[in-house]
């Protein structure tokens, strides 16, 4: 493909969707969401291996964002977590990825998950991983991590709620504090 080429043409240029579809991804800004959205609404139906290779993406750093991005979006938007039984390396990817977007997009995920047991090692791992995080907005969505976590596995509540406890007693950013008062433990 070159710079003049359009992931919109993807079909006509007779490019395999794989490449259509991570090349409409490192098209995106990181920003705006209609661009964003747009990839959804042009490539979702187009082929049924959409979103395992977003699963694939979340992997690849320069696609991460938008990978990420694009699964919420789908959840959001009608994808049953039934559908994305792989989600698994997803994860296990955003919690070994340094791109901040790429893990919040991933732990907002979270809560229209069932994280009771094939998902829980590698939901703990980033849930826990994103706990000391810097950006506020990180650690916000680890803590109602922990707490969906907690709520499917006994042997996790009382380290949860020690470090809820904590968080209620130190955390002073507004976005913490709101994702802290909805917590169960």
């Amino acid at each position: 493909m070159n710079d003049q080429d359009d992931w919109r043409d993807w079909q006509d240029e007779g490019w395999p969707f794989e490449d259509a579809l991570a090349e409409a991804i490192a098209a995106w800004d990181g920003k705006s969401k209609a661009m964003i959205a747009e990839v959804h609404d042009q490539l979702a139906e187009a082929d049924r291996d959409y979103l395992p290779l977003l699963i694939d993406f979340v992997a690849e750093d320069e696609l991460s964002d938008g990978a990420t991005w694009l699964l919420k979006h789908a959840l959001e938007n009608g994808v049953k977590a039934k559908d994305l039984p792989y989600i698994a390396p997803a994860l296990v990817a955003a919690t070994q990825s340094a791109r901040w977007p790429t893990q919040l997009h991933m732990l907002q995920i979270l809560p229209m998950l069932d994280v009771s047991d094939d998902l829980r090692p590698a939901v703990q791992g980033l849930v826990f991983g994103a706990l000391p995080a810097k950006r506020a907005m990180l650690r916000a969505w680890a803590y109602a991590g922990a707490d969906q976590l907690a709520v499917h596995h006994a042997d996790l509540r009382m380290r949860v709620m020690q470090i809820l406890d904590r968080a209620r007693e130190q955390e002073t950013a507004a976005s913490v504090l709101a994702r802290l008062k909805h917590c169960r433990f």
